[in-house]
């Protein structure tokens, strides 16, 4: 990862990465995500995502985009970037 900025008004973030095997950058833009705290638990769901290379941004739609995952509690860091 070479750059990530995150917006938490609008919930939104956007990733750069250095891929092996492509020759530019490839940048991810989460354009909404949604976390949901249940007790001890939180769910991040993202709502639309787009990528610099289709076949990513296919990737994304397909196994991604409208999803809820379970963050592990060690991620507490992470969530304080996203709230």
């Amino acid at each position: 990862m070479t750059a990530l900025s995150i917006d938490t008004k609008k919930r939104a973030l956007r990733v750069r990465l250095d891929l092996l095997g492509e020759s530019a950058p490839v940048e991810i833009h989460i354009k909404k995500y949604d976390l949901k705290r249940t007790g001890t638990a939180t769910k991040v769901t993202i709502v639309d995502a787009i990528a610099s290379r289709e076949w990513l941004t296919g990737a994304l739609r397909e196994f991604v985009v409208g999803r809820s995952f379970t963050l592990p509690a060690s991620a507490g860091g992470l969530l304080k970037l996203l709230t």
